[in-house]
């Protein structure tokens, strides 16, 4: 019988990563159904948002502290 310690993962990283990616897809929706100008800096905060969500994503299934 082998002793494992077991992985330690932080579910902050599980539970923000969902939040950021929502929230961005979110906004980005949004941003594109309703103005009708273009808003630069609102596309890049939601793909900001989606990308940082993501990355908490990949960290908490890698395992990572």
């Amino acid at each position: 019988m082998e002793n494992s310690i077991p992985e330690n993962r932080n579910i902050w990283h599980l539970v923000l990563g969902i939040l950021f990616f929502i929230y961005g897809c979110y906004k980005l929706y949004t941003i594109t159904t309703t103005t009708q100008e273009e808003n630069t800096f609102g596309y890049v905060i939601a793909i900001g948002f989606i990308a940082f969500g993501i990355y908490d994503l990949y960290k908490y299934y890698k395992g990572s502290k």
